[in-house]
């Protein structure tokens, strides 16, 4: 398939920007800082850690212009999306080419605590606003070691805002954008001597770019923090969320070529309430760090379904869930090595009550239950040859029960699973480190997937590989990863057979680039490639490519600084094409097609307190496309879900 000289361009910028930024010489005095991570429940540098992995410091998602933590995520750390189908801002994010099913195969955690959920809900990264976050660590690869079922590919994990300075201080902040959008949110720190209150309260509002596409959404979080670096330190967190989205649904892909903002569902809506409450205790004493992670959480949610001749559906549903996990971690040297060892337990319990009222037909009531026990362990050793080597093992056992009022479905599962990892990583000169990791992880069907299936789905496996090649310097990083994922029991929706079922093994090898460079003073360059060859290796489909699994993604960012506080940015996206949705023979000529876009922004942040601004435009050549469709067996029929056009913004922030 012939891609446009657009974006043939930017795949080759793509390209030359993570290669010249290993070779360019500069002049800059800026230097990028050391980068901890964190997301695999045990820190450690990222030159030296053997995964691959990015990381987006606070201060550039607010300088970038990124309302969210999920902007944040796809705008500065390269990862694949597509939209919102809810036409809200929560886009799929997809780490490693899972298509359909990439929300489930990774796992999202805040501070610590898991919020990726039981059902096919999405776990909500809209609901992070900017000012909240240090950093956001995206790790790609299998994580189920550290993160149990459902870390596929990887892990993200939105670290907040710790220790504040003493006295008062805060935020506040209102964005203007297309479509009638509103977003404004104020944020509050108070700061004494190891002590610190917060609290944060976002209203978002949007009218949405599609017929029936509006979302009002608010959110309240509130927490506390005591203690110091050793002793006791403690946190309190409580967070509650409401939304309610009006639901567009898809078009017949001639429509959507005539009119994309057009809508056949104009009755179509959703609803979501959520609170969550989390308290984190540690205790830290020399090289020991003993840890307990408390979390519960509270969900409802309604939907509205309206199909005209085929009658309506109401949907309500509630789920209550509840986390423990105790961690106990040393670090020291041991035998001229420096070691650190962590054991850990998950405990986690679901309940969850759905209730379908079909018009003109009995209501069917469901009850689901599951269970997770885990006990994993992790020893990072670090040699004076400069090795560093990483071992991890997990078991779990996970429990399952459902039923309906209706007794098509009554089961119960109970799963041993089990999961590791091995990396090294060697330090071969200064500033350069290589790499290799091996890694298994799982995934269980959840309620959702199982619905309707007189037996459960079996569990997901995958093995990973990777190698990776570092280069860090006072002005510059880059990395490159080559990998391989071989998944055996992948679950996924075949529309064909309107149920979710197991496929045929498949197996999924790429390469994933990523760099900055600090030109000069006013320069910096950055940008990310990732390629991706996704196939079927046996079966039915053998050599097929799964849906909605773009090979391509890329993109490069150039920013100026002509003086202090002052950025304009320009940015370079590209996605490949895919295949839609239940095309496993890849026999329609139709496909999602490639998409680049170009955003350009400026900014005015001036450090300390004070005013701050910024502008920008997203597509700015108003592409008009869809990264997510469907069709039928006989490729006759398309259907889509239109993606935004040209959107402009606009955004004020008072610091105090």
């Amino acid at each position: 398939m012939k891609t446009s000289r657009f974006a043939r361009h930017g795949l080759a910028a793509a390209c030359a920007v993570v290669c010249a930024c290993t070779f360019a010489q500069s002049t800059a005095t800026p230097e990028l800082k050391p980068i901890i991570v964190s997301a695999s429940r045990m820190e450690q540098a990222l030159q030296t850690a053997p995964v691959g992995a990015s990381v987006i410091l606070g201060e550039d998602i607010r300088a970038s212009g990124a309302l969210d933590a999920n902007e944040a995520v796809r705008r500065l750390g390269g990862v694949a999306s597509r939209a919102d189908l809810l036409g809200g801002r929560e886009a799929s994010l997809d780490l490693r080419g899972f298509g359909d099913s990439a929300a489930n195969n990774l796992v999202v955690v805040i501070d610590g605590i898991r919020i990726s959920e039981n059902e096919l809900a999405s776990a909500r990264l809209s609901s992070i606003a900017v000012d909240r976050i240090e950093r956001i660590e995206i790790v790609r690869g299998g994580a189920s070691v550290a993160w149990g079922e459902g870390a596929t590919t990887g892990v993200i994990h939105v670290i907040t805002k710790g220790a504040a300075p003493k006295g008062v201080s805060g935020s506040a902040q209102l964005s203007l954008e297309s479509f009638g959008t509103r977003d404004a949110s104020v944020n509050l720190d108070v700061g004494a001597d190891n002590a610190r209150f917060f609290a944060q309260i976002r209203n978002f509002n949007t009218d949405g770019y599609r017929d029936n596409s509006g979302q009002r959404s608010y959110s309240l979080n509130l927490g506390m923090e005591v203690g110091g670096a050793q002793g006791l330190k403690v946190r309190l967190e409580f967070s509650s969320s409401s939304t309610g989205s009006r639901l567009p649904g898809s078009l017949p892909v001639a429509h959507a070529e005539i009119n994309p903002k057009q809508t056949r569902t104009p009755l179509d809506a959703a609803s979501r309430r959520e609170d969550r409450t989390s308290v984190a205790l540690q205790y830290r004493s020399g090289g020991w760090l003993a840890s307990l992670d408390l979390a519960q959480r509270d969900r409802s949610a309604k939907m509205f379904n309206d199909y005209g001749v085929g009658g309506t559906q109401d949907t309500v549903s509630a789920s209550q869930g509840t986390q423990a996990s105790p961690r106990l971690q040393y670090s020291g040297d041991v035998a001229g090595a420096a070691v650190t060892a962590l054991l850990g337990m998950d405990r986690q319990s679901w309940n969850y009550q759905n209730d379908v009222a079909f018009s003109g037909f009995a209501a069917n009531a469901e009850t689901a239950k599951q269970t997770n026990r885990a006990n994993f362990a992790r020893l990072d050793v670090l040699l004076p040859s400069a090795t560093r080597v990483v071992l991890g093992a997990r078991s779990e056992r996970i429990g399952q029960a459902f039923a309906d009022s209706l007794a098509a479905v009554n089961y119960q599962t109970n799963s041993p699973l089990k999961a590791w990892e091995l990396g090294v990583n060697q330090t071969i000169a200064s500033g350069w480190d290589v790499y290799g990791r091996a890694a298994k992880s799982y995934r269980v069907a959840n309620v959702d997937e199982n619905r309707f299936l007189a037996t459960p789905l079996k569990p997901q496996s995958a093995r990973d590989s990777e190698l990776g090649l570092r280069h860090t310097r006072k002005d510059a990083s880059f990395s490159a990863r080559a990998f391989h994922q071989s998944t055996q029991d992948e679950i996924a929706y075949d529309n064909n057979l309107f149920s979710n079922v197991n496929l045929d093994p498949v197996r999924r090898t790429g390469v994933e680039l990523e760099g900055q460079v600090q030109l000069n003073p006013a320069w910096r360059l950055a940008g990310s490639l990732q390629q991706i060859r996704a196939r079927f290796s046996s079966g039915a489909y053998v050599g097929n490519r799964p849906p909605h699994v773009a090979q391509t993604n890329a993109q490069v960012r150039l920013a100026w600084s002509p003086a202090v506080a002052h950025r304009i940015e320009a940015a370079l996206n590209h996605r490949g094409e895919a295949v839609l949705g239940n095309d496993w023979s890849n026999a329609c000529a139709r496909r999602a097609p490639a998409r680049t876009t170009l955003d350009l922004s400026y900014a005015f942040s001036p450090q300390g307190v004070g005013w701050s601004l910024s502008a920008g435009v997203d597509n700015l050549t108003d592409r008009k496309t869809f990264g997510w469709g469907f069709t039928n067996a006989t490729c006759s029929a398309t259907n889509v879900y239109p993606e935004a056009g040209r959107s402009f913004k606009l955004k004020a922030r008072y610091s105090f």
